[in-house]
């Protein structure tokens, strides 16, 4: 069955849209088993009127709160229920919208508020690097990411894992080549490196915060396809700095993807001295990250996060 006027399942908007629809197409449902049951379990006894805002769902049992201490056997089981609203012709089966809410931006000024809410994580990786060759071996990341709370806490750090190494994948491996002429040479898996287990960390360390202030969305969970993509900036990051020990702390221009063939590049850089750099030192006061571990510029591997 289809249903017109639906978005897609994009932008990690899968569940917040249409599970919110399908939210609100079960709560018309309960309203109609709910006024369907304040009929029902009214004693013939009691000098109630019916009313829905009585009646109670609680551990697959439905009862009204007017009567349980009074009729305490007017009540039925969900199964029950739903049997008798069947055979009373009740619908079971309704149709839900749903539109993002306060959303609002102006192409023309950009300004605005394009987004319903924000998804934030932090990340931490640690990299090492052949100086001969530009090998790069991820050794270490700790994600960390604001997922609100989680409905489904395996599938999410699944999702926060995927976006993670998918990203892995476009700031080291996945670049596009092309001809002179505008022909693409890197068309399939031969030639277009896309990340495997080989380029998991050693340690890999995924923590979510449950996020208790998130009152909105479905269930108060936020999206968690897409943003642990953007963590993998991280591993980038480490790289460059990693590359700026070389030379007296040096940052030096790395370009995405930081495949080996660019890092072994902008290594012969770095040990030419007829290079004049002019560049900015690296300061830990003012990186997003720190050097750790750092080894003398004569030694074989550099290493940071």
């Amino acid at each position: 069955e289809k249903n017109n006027n639906t978005p897609p399942t994009a932008a990690s908007a899968g569940t917040d849209l249409n599970g919110m629809a399908a939210v609100n197409a079960c709560r018309k449902i309960r309203k109609n088993l709910t006024e369907f049951a304040s009929r029902y379990l009214l004693s013939p006894d009691s000098d109630f009127d019916p009313s829905p805002e009585h009646i109670i769902f609680e551990n697959g049992t439905i009862y009204d709160d007017r009567c349980k201490v009074r009729f305490p056997e007017n009540k039925i089981t969900f199964q029950e229920l739903v049997k008798l609203a069947f055979m009373e012709r009740v619908s079971m089966g309704e149709r839900g919208f749903y539109a993002t809410p306060e959303i609002n931006f102006n192409r023309d000024t950009e300004k605005g508020e394009p987004f319903f809410y924000y998804t934030t994580g932090a990340a931490v990786s640690e990299v090492l690097i052949d100086r001969f060759t530009g090998h790069l071996k991820l050794e270490r990341s700790d994600l960390l990411l604001d997922i609100g709370e989680s409905i489904n806490p395996g599938i999410d750090k699944g999702q926060i894992v995927g976006g993670f190494i998918q990203g892995v994948g476009w700031v080291t491996n996945e670049e596009l080549r092309y001809t002179d002429k505008g022909k693409l040479l890197s068309y399939s898996p031969t030639t277009y490196k896309i990340p495997n287990i080989q380029d998991l960390p050693e340690i890999f360390n995924v923590d979510t915060i449950e996020n208790q202030q998130h009152q909105i969305n479905v269930r108060r969970s936020k999206a968690v396809g897409e943003p642990p993509l953007m963590l993998c900036l991280s591993v980038w990051i480490a790289v460059k700095h990693a590359l700026s020990c070389v030379r007296n702390d040096v940052i030096p221009r790395l370009n995405l993807p930081a495949t080996g063939e660019e890092i072994l590049h902008r290594l012969t850089e770095l040990t030419d001295d007829s290079k004049d750099y002019g560049a900015v030192k690296f300061s830990a006061d003012e990186s997003e990250v720190s050097l750790v571990s750092l080894s003398t510029p004569s030694s074989e591997k550099v290493q940071a996060v």
